[in-house]
């Protein structure tokens, strides 16, 4: 079995509202989310066929695409299993070496709504990729899971660390990664950028797996790092003129 994707059984559906991992007010519909079923190697080179993330639709092509890049490249997963396991709880999940994609919820330490909260973000072996969070004023570092301490010399490279797949991820459109960030740090983590999550919430069906498809093969003229108020007023235009939106980026519609 290779990696494919589907829309979202109803017995996960249930389980994600049950354990609050969507919510009415998180911004991507429960419609717009989609199953990719993903086959992976663990570190005993053992093949799996019960991988399962959840991502917004118009991502899973190209989740799908990533997913079988790194089995067909030998690269170890320990596991990808849902946030319903973990009651949505993040820490578990990270404690459990376990990768993972779309749960609503706000960044740490903040109001603000995480990518993950609309499934265009994607955790890898937070063992051997770790979170680092840091009190500045005394210069220490916590880190996520306690046990990723032996991973932090990303010069040394071991089995399961992402830095060989960071290229693989930004090429199908996840051209974030949070082992660039200065504080916090986050090796594990990978994702759109907030622009692209505005605008796919905007764009459903095809419009949206078109645009993540030219976005991914930089075929699009979007601002690098808009701020919330540039980044509103192109989801505005987005909403108010479709085809000036698309010829304004450079979209080609098929």
């Amino acid at each position: 079995m290779s990696t494919s994707y589907s829309k979202l059984p109803n017995e996960l559906v249930e389980q994600m509202k049950s354990k609050n991992i969507w919510q009415p007010s998180c911004p991507v519909a429960l419609q717009r989310l989609a199953l990719v079923n993903i086959r992976y190697r663990d570190f005993e080179n053992k093949t799996h066929d019960d991988g399962e993330l959840v991502v917004m639709d118009a991502v899973a092509p190209r989740v799908a695409r990533i997913f079988e890049t790194l089995y067909e490249r030998n690269f170890p997963i320990e596991k990808i299993c849902s946030l319903h396991h973990y009651d949505g709880d993040d820490e578990r999940s990270m404690a459990d070496n376990n990768s993972s994609a779309f749960n609503f919820r706000a960044i740490a330490g903040s109001t603000t709504v995480s990518i993950h909260g609309y499934g265009l973000a994607i955790d890898v072996n937070p063992l051997q990729n770790p979170y680092l969070t840091f009190q500045e004023s005394e210069g220490i570092a916590k880190i996520h899971p306690a046990e990723g301490w032996s991973f932090l010399n990303r010069s040394n490279q071991k089995p399961g660390m992402v830095e060989p797949m960071v290229q693989v991820f930004a090429d199908n459109g996840f051209t974030i990664w949070g082992g660039r960030w200065t504080t916090p740090i986050d090796y594990h983590h990978f994702q759109t950028p907030r622009v692209v999550a505005e605008l796919l919430c905007a764009l459903e069906g095809n419009e949206g797996t078109e645009f993540f498809e030219q976005f991914a093969d930089r075929k699009l003229q979007l601002p690098e790092t808009p701020n919330s108020e540039e980044t509103a007023r192109l989801v505005a235009y987005c909403n108010e003129d479709r085809k000036g939106f698309f010829k304004m980026v450079g979209m080609q519609l098929s």
